[in-house]
């Protein structure tokens, strides 16, 4: 047996949340990555810093023409290289250093520290001083760090953005059952009940959807139960009307025969009072019926005890009694009794009332020229019980309101059990199903 499993909306919060911390940690490295390598290859790659060294280049130049700067005025560089801090630069005459723009202001550079040959060659410029000394610079131009930054922050927030999309997109997809579940709760409070709710998730928003189209099943339900005992009020009323008004007429006129002495012989007052007496039967007999209705109908009926019993004691000596009554009043009646070898839960008087009123509907409609079938079997793990008769030719005459057979059916139903009423071919077939239990042997040690 399959279980369902539940899933609390704050764990899916929490599945929500993390998912989009994933999709915005993946965003991010993506970014960044992408971010460095299009800076590793424009603003810090080889031809960009050639390019923006040339550019500084003619810029010292310029500067060192228009100051006249010469070696004895070197120091005259650093307000330049001040202005330039993205560039470092080495002057060398004769292979001796002249200047470094690393070394302190008010310092010279120590030759030993210097070499033209640890220079890179790719930066070397041909530096002409203020009074034409020709000397050889290296100038490095290096880029700022700071656009690393900048991709940094920049692949933030676009993880950011990242994950407020994924967490606004779980956020809306709750909100949408939750729209959803409201546009149907208007269309319930409208009248309509038979519009059905939908069920999504197994969270709390599913079981509370799930909870309100189980009470407007139950509303729908009652509400059919209700227009049922309508419907069913009304043909009763109609039925039984017309069933009472002849009875009671014929009753009425014997006794007032009888009231005034209008029978010429003992042998006709005899014969008035028997028909008195057979009006009343058929009028207990739909008072009968009228409290059978009740039973069927009321919804405040009390449920009954039950007791458990043998199954093939109890339907051997029920069946068996219906069987000898219907042979007594010469109906053919074929038996078959099979062995059951279970218990039942039962409660008698409901279960002796149910098969009455079956006992009853086979005297009345059955054709007494063909037998009864009377059958008792064990079918897997319920007892089926099956009654077939041919119908009468005088059945059309009789009228029925079918309250016994709904009667049946709702204590078989109140047992657990199932009822069945078909007729065809001018057989009239009833099939009855009660669950068994298995008989608990005790054993005596």
């Amino acid at each position: 047996m399959s279980k369902r499993v539940s899933r609390s909306l704050s764990a899916q919060l929490l599945g929500g949340v993390l998912l989009s911390l994933a999709a915005a940690a993946a965003v991010f490295f993506l970014c960044f990555a992408l971010g460095t390598q299009i800076l590793d290859r424009t603003v810090y790659g080889e031809p960009f810093m050639d390019k923006m060294a040339d550019r500084q280049f003619q810029s010292l130049q310029s500067y060192v023409t228009r100051e006249r700067v010469t070696a004895k005025n070197l120091h005259r560089l650093n307000l330049w290289c001040s202005q330039k801090d993205q560039v470092a630069l080495t002057i060398y005459q004769n292979d001796t250093v002249l200047y470094d723009s690393s070394v302190s202001a008010g310092e010279n550079p120590v030759p030993e520290d210097f070499d033209p040959a640890w220079e890179s060659p790719d930066r070397e410029y041909a530096l002409v001083l203020g009074d034409g000394t020709e000397t050889r610079a290296f100038l490095y131009y290096y880029a700022e760090d700071i656009l690393y930054y900048w991709v940094t922050i920049l692949a933030g927030l676009i993880s950011f953005g990242a994950f407020s999309l994924c967490f606004i997109a779980f956020v809306h997809r709750k909100l949408k059952d939750i729209k959803r579940l409201k546009r149907e709760l208007d269309i319930l409070a409208g009248g309509d009940l038979r519009y059905p709710v939908t069920v999504k998730g197994t969270d709390e928003l599913g079981e509370l959807a799930s909870g309100v189209d189980q009470m407007r099943r139950s509303i729908l339900a009652h509400q059919e139960a209700e227009e049922q005992m309508r419907s069913a009020n009304s043909q009763l009323v109609t039925a039984m009307s017309h069933d009472l008004r002849t009875p009671l007429t014929s009753l009425l006129g014997y006794l007032e025969l009888l009231d005034r002495r209008k029978y010429q012989s003992e042998e006709q007052l005899q014969h008035f009072i028997r028909q008195s007496l057979g009006k009343t039967l058929q009028i207990k007999d739909m008072a009968d019926k009228l409290f059978e209705y009740f039973l069927v109908y009321s919804s405040e009926w009390e449920s009954p005890d039950m007791e458990t019993a043998d199954a093939d004691e109890l339907f051997q000596q029920l069946w068996g009694e219906y069987a000898f009554s219907l042979e007594n009043e010469g109906f053919p009646v074929e038996r078959d009794f099979g062995e059951l070898k279970g218990m039942v839960q039962v409660n008698l008087e409901l279960l002796r009332r149910a098969f009455d009123n079956l006992y009853s509907n086979l005297r009345k409609y059955s054709d007494c020229a063909q037998p009864l079938r009377l059958a008792c079997q064990r079918e897997g793990a319920a007892a089926r019980l099956e009654l077939s008769n041919a119908i009468s030719p005088q059945r059309d005459k009789k009228e029925s309101t079918n309250i016994g057979l709904n009667t049946c059916r709702r204590i078989l139903q109140y047992h657990g059990g199932t009822f069945r009423a078909e007729e065809a071919a001018g057989r009239f077939r009833v099939t009855v199903t009660l669950p068994l239990a298995e008989v608990q042997e005790t054993i005596h040690g």
